[in-house]
């Protein structure tokens, strides 16, 4: 659970803290990190009533009908779309980081090559095995981060002199920025249903929730301090930007070491969630064009490189990791994991809180609104 939550959103925790100031930051990812973990839970109550929904589609399918299923199918592609994006342009960005000699659209090619090699193997639980590192070196990167800033002896980037922080936001569309962000660092719900039903007791999922929202926000919580405290008002979008620039003798070979862990997941990453589009595409093309082989290689291949190269031209487009992250969590994962949960509940048990349920829909429906802008707004920064 906890390495479903632990994602690249923790990248720009710290910058958020920078923009959004310390009071918001805290407040509202504390704030969103409990609507999460609620939200997280009723879908839990809503599968113990009826088990036989194993998916937040089919959910969808049997409250809601066919335009629910649609709907709600709709944004689990594009949030998985969104997310090769974040992946890639996060392989783009540590590559040129590692290698600053070569230019950042030649980085994004490279990228490109590594990540659509891999949708190439049909067996991807060989790739499964490898993301799960990604957990390993969020860790690892938080430990370095500490080490680097007790080594380093004056600021930037050191822990013996820490930087100002603004206790409140630069700006209006900075807070809006952070909310996106925020919202993204726990996303995962769309798995919940697999994780509920696979456990042997199941009322042990509550308790599962508590523990691991309560453990990441915490950890956010830590690594957005120390992160802002060592670099201040020069904390860039993604941590690992900071720390490249002030590695020394000491932390080199673990900053060149983590930099290479955080190369290599999301490339793992790329392969396992393009697999769920590919197969849905697949699905709809054989539905309409049945003279296709859609069991063929040559169709495997080129239908997954095609994908890829949709991919890389928003990348090319929206090329700022820190603004598809928050178009990722307030215009998608805020639907998925925060507002269609709340109204699948509330059609589910009928003698639920109604007034206080429509307060909670309204609170996540307006953090997505102001979340989107800020993640737009943000591109012209």
């Amino acid at each position: 659970m906890i390495n479903l939550l632990a994602g690249l959103g923790i990248m720009s925790i710290p910058y958020c803290f920078k923009i959004g100031g310390v009071i918001p930051s805290v407040v509202f990812l504390i704030l969103l990190g409990f609507t999460a973990k609620y939200t997280a839970s009723i879908i839990g109550k809503c599968i113990k009533k009826d088990d036989s929904i194993n998916s937040l589609a089919v959910m969808g399918l049997k409250l809601f009908g066919k335009t629910g299923c649609t709907i709600i199918s709709t944004f689990f592609i594009f949030d998985l779309f969104f997310s090769m994006m974040a992946n890639l342009i996060l392989v783009k960005d540590t590559l040129h980081l590692v290698f600053p000699q070569i230019s950042p659209y030649v980085c994004l090619i490279i990228a490109f090559i590594c990540c659509t090699s891999l949708t190439w193997i049909k067996k991807l639980v060989t790739l499964s095995w490898v993301s799960l590192i990604g957990l390993l070196s969020m860790f690892a990167l938080f430990v370095i981060l500490i080490f680097n800033g007790l080594a380093t002896p004056n600021a930037p980037g050191s822990l013996w002199e820490i930087q100002k922080l603004p206790l409140w936001p630069e700006s209006t569309l900075g807070f809006f920025t952070i909310l996106g962000i925020f919202e993204m660092g726990f996303s995962g719900h769309s798995v919940l249903p697999s994780i509920f039903l696979s456990l042997k007791r199941r009322k042990n999922f509550k308790t599962v929730l508590n523990v691991s929202f309560l453990w990441i926000i915490v950890f956010y919580l830590m690594f957005g301090f120390v992160g802002a405290f060592m670099y201040g008002s020069q904390t860039l979008p993604q941590i690992v930007q900071n720390l490249h620039s002030t590695l020394n003798s000491k932390t080199q070979f673990l900053g060149t070491l983590i930099s290479w862990i955080i190369i290599i997941v999301p490339i793992t990453k790329f392969a396992l969630i393009m697999d769920p589009i590919a197969v849905a595409t697949t699905v709809f093309l054989k539905s309409k064009q049945s003279v296709v082989n859609t069991e063929s290689r040559a169709f495997f291949v080129s239908l997954r490189t095609i994908l890829s190269f949709f991919v890389l031209l928003a990348s090319i487009l929206i090329p700022k990791f820190h603004s598809v992250l928050g178009i990722i969590g307030a215009a998608l994962t805020s639907v998925t994991g925060l507002m269609f949960p709340i109204l699948s509940y509330l059609k589910m048990y009928p003698n639920a809180n109604r007034p206080l349920h429509y307060l909670l829909f309204a609170f996540c429906l307006i953090v997505s609104i102001m979340g989107t802008i800020g993640a737009f707004a943000s591109l012209k920064n």
